[in-house]
Order: C-alpha cells, then sequence, then structure tokens
C-alpha cells in the first residue's frame, strides 16, 4: 500500500544491474539464507525478484516445497487493529499455516499446484498463492532462486495480507531457508508486518496433473488484457490526466493497494505499492471481493440460471430452502438477491448489517447461517418493497440457487462450480485462482456468494470488460437473462430497483447503478454500474465503454474523479458533447 522512499534509486539498480547481467547485492544473499541468522525485519521487495539474471538453467523446480513447523514469525509488527482481535488470548496470528505444497516450473515461471485460498486448521489465516519465478544468478554458487507471491487470507473472513517468499534450490533436493514477508494489506480493520525466515524440505519428484496447471496457466496468461502504466494513457488518449485515477485528495496513497482503468482493450495500471516498495509480481497480487461478489457471484449465478431455466429467479424461496418456513412463502430467489424479502430489524438500509448482530453469521458455519438469513428477522414489509442490505439474504439466495439446480441436474450439483466457473470465467478466461470461493468449513460447503472470491487484477479488468464493451455476452451471444441483465444497467423501465443510498443509486439484482449526470454536466440521466466492497473497493462501468476500479482498505468509496475524467477523455451524454465540468 504504503509508496517505498526509495523506488526510484531502486530501479536505477535494478535497470544498471539488468544492463550488465550482474548479480546484484543481495541481502537475502546464499551465506543468509543457508547459515544466517534470523531476518529481524522486511527487506525491500526487489529482493523477492530478479534482477541482473540470466534464464534458469542449472535446476528445475517440480515437487513438494514444505515449510515449519512455526510458533511465530522473527518479526512481527501490529499497524492497527480497529476491532482488537490480536491478544495474547488469541495465538497463531503471527506464525504461517503448515506449509506443504506442489510446485512446477515452467520454463523461468514457478507455479503452485494450488491456487488457493487454502482450508487448514490454522486459527487465522488461509494460504493464497500467484505463479512465482525462478532463475539463476551469478553469485549464486550453483543454486537457482526462487520467489512467490503469496497471501494470507483470514479465515472465514475476506481481508487479504500480501507477501513474498524466496529460497535457492538444486535439482538433487537440497534447498535453503526461505524467507518470507507479509507487508501489503488489502484490510480495512487489521494491519501488520510479518517476516522470518523458516527451514524447509525439498522433495523433488513427478508432480500429478501439473500438465493441465501449466495450460491452464499459460492460456491464462496468454488471454489476459494488454497492460500499460498508467502514466501513459496521455500517449493513447491526448490529454488524458493520469493523477484523476487512484489516489488523490479523497483517498489516501498509503490505503490503495492497485487500481487500473480499462479502455479500447488496454488495461492501464498502477504500480502495486507496499512499505518496502513496489510489489514485484503486481499481476499475481490477490486481491479480496467483499460485495463486489454479491455482484459478479450471485447476480451473475441468477442471470445464469434465468436464461437457462426461465422462471428461476421467480421461484419462492420456501420452495427450496424449507428451514426458512413461514413468512418465506411469497419471497422469491430475485428478492433475496435484491434484499427486500421484507426480513428485516431496523428500518434504515444498512441498519442491520451494522448492529452487532453480525458476527455470528460470519463465524458461523451453514446451519448458524441458515438459520440467521431465515429465522433472525420478523415480517415488516411486503417483499420487494423495502431494502434492508443484508449480506445473509445474498447467502441465501446462493442456497436456494443451490437447491434449484440439484433438483433439476444432480444431488451433487453446485451454482459456483458449475455455472459461474464452468459457462462464464472459464469462457472469459479468469484465473485458477478466480475459480475458488469462500465456503462453509462443515460437510455441505456451501459458496458463500456475497462475500469470499479472489481475483488477480486481470480478472477484475475481464470482469469489468464483460459488464461494459461485451455487454454481458459471450462471442456476442447471450448468456445471461437480458431481462436481469438490462435492469442492472437502468434499460428496464418496469424494473428500476430501489433506491439505495442517494435518490441518484439504485440497487438491483446484486449491483448498484449511479446516475452521474448532475456531476458531469449532462441533462439526461448517465448510468455508471457499480461494483462496491467493504473496506475500500470499487469497479465502476461507464456508459462509454471504459471501466475503472481500485482496492484499498481506506473505507473511502469514491470514484467521481475517475467517471468526470472518463468523460473528458470519451463523453457520456448521449445527446450532446459537453465541455469540461
Amino acid at each position: 500500500m504504503r509508496r517505498g522512499a526509495v523506488f526510484f534509486l531502486w530501479c536505477l539498480v535494478l535497470l544498471s544491474g539488468c544492463a550488465r547481467h550482474e548479480a546484484p547485492v543481495r541481502v537475502l544473499s546464499v551465506d543468509l539464507l543457508t547459515s544466517g541468522e534470523a531476518l529481524a525485519k522486511p527487506v525491500h521487495a526487489s529482493e523477492y525478484a530478479p534482477a541482473g539474471a540470466v534464464s534458469p538453467a542449472s535446476n528445475s523446480f517440480s515437487g513438494r516445497l514444505q515449510i515449519g513447523p512455526m510458533e511465530k514469525a522473527d518479526h512481527f509488527l501490529l499497524l492497527f487493529d480497529e476491532l482488537g482481535l490480536i491478544s495474547p488470548d488469541s495465538p497463531g496470528y503471527n506464525s504461517l499455516p503448515a506449509f506443504d505444497f506442489e510446485f512446477v516450473q515452467d520454463g523461468d515461471l514457478l507455479i503452485p499446484m494450488t491456487a488457493g485460498p487454502v482450508i487448514n486448521d490454522h486459527p487465522w489465516w488461509e494460504f493464497v498463492f500467484g505463479t512465482g519465478r525462478a532463475w539463476d544468478e551469478s553469485g549464486d554458487d550453483g543454486w537457482t532462486r526462487a520467489a512467490l507471491p503469496f497471501a494470507l487470507k483470514e479465515r472465514r473472513e475476506d481481508c487479504i495480507h500480501n507477501g513474498l517468499m524466496t529460497f535457492l534450490f538444486r535439482d538433487s533436493g537440497a534447498v535453503s531457508r526461505v524467507a518470507f514477508q507479509v507487508t501489503n494489506q488489502t484490510c480495512r480493520y487489521l494491519q501488520f508486518d510479518m517476516s522470518g525466515l523458516l527451514d524447509a524440505n525439498y522433495v523433488p519428484g513427478k508432480v500429478e496433473g501439473a500438465v493441465e496447471v501449466v495450460a491452464a496457466v499459460r492460456a491464462n496468461r496468454n488471454s489476459r488484457i494488454p497492460t500499460r502504466p498508467i502514466a501513459e494513457i496521455a500517449d493513447d488518449h491526448e490529454g488524458a490526466r493520469a493523477g484523476e485515477f487512484g489516489s488523490h485528495e479523497e483517498i489516501e496513497p498509503s490505503t490503495m493497494s492497485a487500481y487500473g482503468f480499462l479502455i479500447d482493450g488496454t488495461h492501464f495500471v498502477s504500480d502495486c505499492n507496499t512499505p518496502y516498495g513496489p510489489y514485484p509480481f503486481c499481476d499475481d497480487m490477490a486481491l479480496p471481493s467483499y460485495s463486489t461478489a454479491k455482484s459478479i457471484v450471485a447476480g451473475f449465478s441468477l442471470m445464469l440460471l434465468e436464461a437457462k431455466y426461465p422462471g428461476a429467479a421467480s421461484v419462492p424461496i420456501e420452495d427450496l430452502v424449507p428451514e426458512c418456513g413461514e413468512g418465506w412463502d411469497d419471497v422469491t430467489i430475485e428478492h433475496a438477491l435484491d434484499m427486500t424479502t421484507g426480513h428485516f430489524d431496523l428500518p434504515d438500509m444498512h441498519g442491520d448489517e451494522d448492529a452487532a448482530i453480525l458476527s455470528p453469521f460470519f463465524l458461523g458455519d451453514h446451519k448458524e447461517k441458515i438459520d440467521m438469513a431465515c429465522k433472525r428477522f420478523p415480517r415488516r414489509a411486503e417483499p420487494g418493497t423495502h431494502l434492508s442490505y443484508h449480506t445473509w439474504d445474498i447467502y441465501l439466495a446462493g442456497v436456494a440457487m443451490t437447491q434449484f439446480l440439484r433438483d433439476r441436474r444432480s444431488a451433487d450439483a453446485d451454482f459456483y462450480d458449475d455455472l459461474v466457473v464452468r459457462e462464464l470465467w472459464r469462457p472469459l478466461g479468469l484465473s485458477r485462482l478466480a475459480e475458488s470461493t469462500r465456503r462453509t468449513y462443515d460437510e455441505v460447503r456451501q459458496p458463500y456468494a456475497g462475500f469470499g472470491l479472489t481475483l488477480f487484477r486481470d480478472d477484475v479488468a475481464k470482469l469489468a470488460q464483460f459488464i461494459g464493451p461485451l455487454d454481458g455476452r459471450l462471442d456476442g451471444q447471450d448468456v445471461l437473462d437480458r431481462r436481469l441483465f438490462d435492469a442492472i444497467k437502468q434499460r428496464n423501465p418496469e424494473d428500476p430497483g430501489m433506491v439505495a443510498e442517494l435518490e441518484t443509486i439504485r440497487y438491483n439484482n446484486g449491483f448498484r447503478s449511479f446516475d452521474v449526470s448532475s456531476y458531469i454536466g449532462c441533462d439526461v440521466p448517465v448510468w455508471v454500474v457499480v461494483l462496491s466492497g467493504f473496506g475500500g473497493i470499487i469497479v465502476a462501468v461507464m456508459p462509454n465503454d471504459t471501466a475503472y476500479y481500485y482496492f484499498s482498505d481506506g473505507n473511502v468509496h469514491r470514484y467521481l474523479a475517475a467517471v468526470r475524467e472518463s468523460h473528458r477523455i470519451r463523453p457520456m451524454c448521449p445527446d450532446r458533447v459537453v465541455e469540461d465540468p
């Protein structure tokens, strides 16, 4: 998040090293990794990336990497704990989960066989992995150096803490200690630095399924939307102001993890900053979803289901989730997705979710979640007439969609795997990471729907492209129910949705739509589709076929500066070109 003060100097060092193909002077040297003392604090992020390197040649990784066990990190510094979670009564926060995973090397890519999040018995964290690198450096005495992007995802929650690992290895099975650090957060309420050196074991061997995983990683990387630094946007779009995207007067730079702007098939991207310099694997930085999943998981699921089985959206919850019982016979799946079930306590839109009663829903397993969704709130209004922001309503919609699909396909049908992943994520070319979402820890393993997805920035760009320029179509063909999709873009006058935080904001089918006409000087409504997530996550898809996103943890959701700049680049008013507002 926070920018490294020495970024420019490090760039000069990296560039000069690459030009001469000389080995850099490493803090994480062979001596330190093989026999040195503990790692007292995090180091510059460039220590976890190639610099002055040549292609890997002497060794190739294939097998298991085992690390630990770990009682606590060499270094842990608590930076922010809004909820008071860290205490002597909550052990494990300063350690990594057990580490025993398979990796394969493809050229210079170090590919994890498991992307994550990886459920385990650690009291705090689950691993998420991106694709790393392997390379040789002349000063490494015949070792091959490897680096791996990873993240710690909070157990049962959605907070992400991004980190890096590096180690040395040989084909013989020799391996150094593993250096790691966690220094980038996309978490509103908990932030820390953690680092250390851990003993490791390398078990070389053939990895089952490696051919398929390598093919999937290659396909994803080849299908990524081309990226360019956002500082170069004026090179393609004269007069465009890069400073209007990302951090400005309303968004503290230290809270920003990543942002980008999509236009004409180019993904203009920011650096991914940490307090110790730019994150060297920005394309593989894990990003949380929080409530953006209400849109792209729950919302798209119902649109897919309705397209395949017309009338699915109107099936009563009571028919699919018998635990709900009385008061749910006229509440449909679409009502649950709209969060207009008529069951609530406080009349304010966010009142119930802001109350302390939220914790049992997030911490409980399937039964506790269903009990809260079905029985905790009395019936106070007719379905479809009152908006109460309830993440548990979205969970309930997911449970109902699972049962609907099982009634028509098989007893083990899964709305996430069978609908979202197979029929949308894979055709869109999303990453393996996006194919996993948070589920309950019990035998039900119910997908959460309302949060829990983990994405890379290319996944975000592809989803925005699907909503915007592709208009919800694949290869020009409808895959979503057109009525439900048109409603989120305010193209269905019979289904405008519910007024949300402002008179100019509508909530419908898991999405917000924001009329920005008064902010950009248009005299007719101009609707921006907005996906919003807890803590400071925004994806704004504009009607001029551009999109803007950012992931932060400052609890600020501000994107009008980017909307105005997009309007300057490509006017959004449907009937006339306006002057710069």
